[in-house]
């Protein structure tokens, strides 16, 4: 009987353990405008995304060289972020795609564009 109590006392506290550690992987924000930077042939390139968030949905506007545009299919789960920028020119359009780890007020990952993939690291602005 005793080894019975011993192992629904163990399965209980782990069972009391599991959301905890969701929720927590759950509290990770992206919320607020963000400088993002990485190299490219033509140069270093920074860009600012502001984010908003809901849950694991995320949205938001990045100020790019040819104007304001939308945050698209952006997700954040656990410390994991992905989102994308689509952005034209003429009659053509391109994306660009992010993924990255989330530490605090830094995130790293890597960009993926029609012309390849780059690193890129990003840090949360002040204000």
């Amino acid at each position: 009987m005793r080894r019975v109590s011993v192992v629904a006392a163990a399965a209980a506290a782990f069972a009391l353990l599991v959301p905890v550690t969701r929720a927590a992987a759950q509290e990770a924000s992206v919320a607020g405008a963000w400088e993002l930077s990485w190299e490219t042939p033509r140069g270093a390139q920074t860009v600012t995304v502001t984010f908003a968030q809901d849950g694991t949905a995320v949205t938001g506007t990045a100020q790019m060289r040819m104007g304001e545009m939308p945050v698209k299919d952006g997700v954040l789960k656990g410390d994991q972020l992905t989102f994308v920028l689509e952005f034209g020119r003429g009659d053509r359009t391109f994306s660009q795609s992010f993924a990255a780890t989330v530490k605090g007020d830094t995130m790293e990952g890597k960009i993926t564009t029609p012309r390849g993939e780059n690193p890129f690291t990003g840090k949360r602005k002040e204000g």
